[in-house]
């Protein structure tokens, strides 16, 4: 009876190292992907600085800032125009609107023109993308050279 629980308790023992070494290989693989997904996320903050604001939005910023004072000082001008015309009994002057036909084509425009530039930046054969293209690219290269998880004969 002794020798029975014996056995049993070693196969237990075996069948427990086995699982313990498929256990630290299956890490040994997950810490692998790990290390290779950090230096990954790594690597891509570090090839688009943040917080920097690009010239061209600047540029955009500022026609739509400009646009818009020029709007709204076309509205207080025509105001001001209605309260006068009321107060002296003339007819009110509507010129200053005319202002704003070429506020809101610029403003139209700009937004049109910045949409069209980062359009072709961010679409195949835009510089943009093509550099996010071959830093994705080198990295895969990097990842499978010789020694490398993904190479088959270093696997094998």
């Amino acid at each position: 009876m002794f020798g029975k629980k014996k056995n049993l308790s070693e196969k237990e023992l075996k069948i427990q190292e086995q699982n313990m070494k498929v256990q630290e290989e299956s890490w040994a693989r997950e810490k692998d992907l790990l290390e290779r997904q950090y230096k990954m996320q790594e690597e891509r903050k570090n090839l688009k600085p943040k917080g920097k604001i690009t010239t061209t939005k600047w540029i955009v910023l500022f026609l739509f800032l400009n646009c818009t004072a020029i709007e709204i000082f076309t509205g207080w001008a025509t105001y001001e125009s209605l309260i006068i015309s009321q107060q002296i009994g003339t007819y009110a002057d509507f010129s200053p609107l005319v202002a704003l036909i070429g506020a809101v084509v610029g403003e139209v425009m700009g937004f049109a023109v910045y949409a069209a530039k980062s359009t072709k930046e961010n679409t195949a054969g835009g510089i943009v993308y093509d550099q996010a293209m071959q830093a994705a690219q080198s990295m895969i290269e990097a990842e499978t050279e010789p020694g490398g998880v993904e190479d088959p004969e270093a696997a094998g």
